[in-house]
């Protein structure tokens, strides 16, 4: 259903920017590569940041009492990350008085945000000519699944609306750090890489063969 009304990319690049994003594909696969698992990277890490960032109440609950969570992206190699940095307003929207409020949006956050995540690898999939990147959009999906079958808090449709405008303001976050040439040259740095550091995307792929670890479902609410 989301693939039907969304768009993959969740996120507006005007300009020569957006006209650049769509001819994607002419360039080089290996530079591609490099970019997206830089930007995986970044997302990753500014999630790390971000939970650290939270006051010590809502911090701890997030930490301890969603171990579904905690195994995303384990295919993901190391590697150059570019410095990113959620929206404040993201922070503003999790880290709220009521602890009930804060699981709630957490878990929405969460799950929502595989869904989307899904939709847009297997469009850029096609677009950067990676067909690896299918198998990568098969485990957010599996993430997303689980992640719901393990809780599927009760939400408004005014709840619902809030979560989605925040992801879709953390992809704004994440394409505004890959086209921002003074906080990390993502051009300059995926091009180096498909010099330098092929075994990133060897390690990538054939980490998807390894199956995506998920947190049995045993729903709690």
């Amino acid at each position: 259903m989301w693939r039907e009304v969304a768009q993959p990319t969740r996120a507006e690049l005007p300009g020569f920017t957006g006209r650049a994003y769509a001819r994607a594909g002419l360039a080089p696969r290996r530079v591609s590569a490099q970019a997206f698992l830089a930007s995986v990277r970044a997302v990753l890490e500014a999630g790390r940041q971000f939970r650290a960032g939270l006051s010590p109440a809502v911090r701890r609950a997030l930490e301890s009492e969603f171990p579904w969570l905690e195994n995303r992206h384990e295919h993901i190699p190391p590697g150059w990350t570019p410095p990113l940095q959620f929206p404040a307003e993201f922070s503003m929207f999790i880290d709220v008085p009521s602890l009930d409020q804060a699981r709630a949006r957490w878990q929405l956050i969460a799950a929502i945000n595989e869904i989307q995540q899904a939709h847009y690898s297997s469009y850029a999939a096609g677009l950067f000519r990676l067909p690896e990147l299918n198998a990568h959009a098969a485990r957010e999906r599996a993430l997303a699944i689980n992640y719901f079958g393990h809780w599927a808090p009760d939400a408004t449709g005014a709840l619902w609306r809030q979560c989605i405008l925040i992801l879709d303001g953390l992809n704004a976050a994440v394409f505004d750090m890959m086209c921002d040439k003074q906080r990390g040259s993502m051009v300059g740095h995926s091009i180096l890489g498909a010099v330098t550091s092929g075994d990133e995307w060897r390690a990538f792929v054939s980490g998807l063969d390894r199956p995506q670890r998920l947190l049995n479902v045993t729903p709690l609410r």
